[in-house]
């Protein structure tokens, strides 16, 4: 899956921030990370892509979830925040 778009600023440290892939039932069935592609030290939107590889048994469900999630280096719960994309997998 090969993934773009624009985040703010903040959604990333050391510009990257996780992504997350899975099914039907929530399990994780693949993460890795988005990369940004230009400065990330701003609070504007920037560009960023990520490609992740995985398997899906499309004979239990062809649905999942994309979750883009805000890297928190302050592990700080308050600063947590996700966006979730409902995906159909071919």
């Amino acid at each position: 899956m090969k993934i773009s778009g624009e985040a703010r600023g903040y959604w990333f440290f050391e510009g990257d921030f996780p992504v997350i892939v899975t099914d039907w039932d929530g399990r994780i069935i693949a993460e890795g990370y988005a990369s940004a592609g230009e400065s990330w030290m701003t609070e504007d939107f920037i560009p960023f892509e990520a490609e992740i590889s995985f398997e899906v048994d499309n004979s239990i469900s062809s649905k999942g979830t994309l979750i883009l999630q805000k890297d928190n280096a302050s592990g700080m719960p308050e600063h947590d925040d996700a966006l979730e994309i409902p995906v159909i997998f071919e």
